[in-house]
């Protein structure tokens, strides 16, 4: 027993790499997760403003509301245009024409809020700013007073649904696992063609070295389409969420994560020089990148720099278009953008990987 002990241990310390990125891998986890969700103050959201009123009132709810949130006074159609178009804001408040004089008068209005119910905690978020506003405005004794300011919600980005929550988590979760599963098993079926001795005799074949592997990529390509597939199909049968109003948006955007997730899976392959460290640098990789791509939480929920070091990484774009399908209910005309980055990063993915492949295994 101590003999196949000693035996095994040295096996393992023999590959002292796959031991370092078993520490790395967590030590990286620990620290996106911790800047992401711990280290810093909430972000201030962005509201769009459109004060038609000019008057006391809508500047004393402007001028409190600044202390809460970054505040963007602007016309209607450009409001309308952050929130619908370019998602930057969860909400913009519309003053109506005459608010200040109604109120003096003790007349009630009607404040209306244009939404993207897509950014469900950031609009929550908020909606409570307009409660802390009330509490400030009391004690600064301002004239506001909530029963003479009636909200109204206008969503301008798709229709209102119960199961907001569900339709952001069921893609987030689904997208982690195929990433998961698919990286992991590419990575490690490239290093068993190695250990076979598969890998050498394909290097020899006639066939063009490319081909040979796009051709092996390509049955996992199809595994995480269908797996990916699966899994939102069965959101939809079990939890009701919607699939978007595209068949093809949904298809094209499902093929174009399940390709860039099996380019990072050769990269990855192409990157360990053991199958040992394929493990670990594939959970780094998909759990990295569900904390940083928005997979796990919102991206509001983050900080501004961990935002914007997302865009680098196709997952994040992956779940633009899939909130754009399934909460906003765009065609596959918002979902191009997103497609078609996806797969040039997954381009440049299959490229560095080849690269690597040829370099370290091609006969000399």
């Amino acid at each position: 027993m101590v003999a196949i002990f000693l035996k095994d241990l040295r096996l393992l310390l023999r590959d002292a790499s796959a031991l370092v990125l078993s520490l790395l891998a967590p030590i990286a986890m620990i620290t996106i997760i911790t800047f992401g969700r711990y280290e810093s103050e909430p972000p201030r959201p962005l509201v769009p403003v459109v004060d038609y009123d000019e008057g006391p009132v809508a500047g004393a709810f402007v001028e409190l509301l600044g202390r809460h949130a970054n505040v963007a006074v602007m016309d209607q159609a450009g409001a309308e245009r952050v929130v619908r178009d370019l998602n930057r804001a969860p909400a913009a408040i519309i003053f109506p024409e005459g608010l200040s004089k109604r109120y003096l008068q003790g007349q009630p209005s009607t404040i209306t809020m244009l939404t993207d119910p897509a950014q469900g905690v950031a609009l929550d978020d908020v909606r409570a700013l307009l409660l802390v506003m009330d509490r400030d405005a009391a004690e600064l004794a301002d004239p506001l007073h909530e029963e003479l300011l009636v909200y109204q919600d206008r969503n301008v980005t798709g229709r209102d649904r119960a199961s907001k929550s569900r339709e952001q988590n069921v893609p987030g979760f689904a997208l982690m696992f195929v990433l998961l599963a698919v990286v992991f098993g590419t990575s490690s079926a490239m290093h068993d063609e190695r250990s076979w001795g598969t890998l050498p005799r394909l290097l020899l074949a006639p066939a063009r070295f490319t081909r040979l592997f796009v051709g092996k990529l390509g049955v996992r390509v199809v595994l995480g389409f269908v797996q990916l597939l699966v899994l939102l199909l069965w959101g939809r049968l079990v939890f009701g969420i919607s699939l978007g109003p595209s068949i093809p948006a949904l298809l094209l955007l499902t093929a174009a994560i399940a390709f860039a997730t099996a380019a990072l899976g050769l990269l990855i392959g192409a990157v360990a020089a053991t199958r040992e460290q394929t493990l670990p640098l594939s959970l780094a990789a998909t759990l990295g990148l569900s904390a940083l791509c928005g997979l796990w939480w919102p991206l509001s929920f983050v900080p501004a720099w961990l935002r914007n070091l997302g865009q680098l990484f196709f997952p994040t774009w992956a779940m633009y278009g899939m909130t754009d399908l399934i909460l906003r209910e765009r065609g596959l005309g918002a979902t191009l953008l997103p497609v078609g980055v996806t797969v040039m990063q997954g381009a440049a993915l299959l490229a560095i990987g080849l690269w690597i492949f040829r370099a370290r295994y091609m006969p000399r």
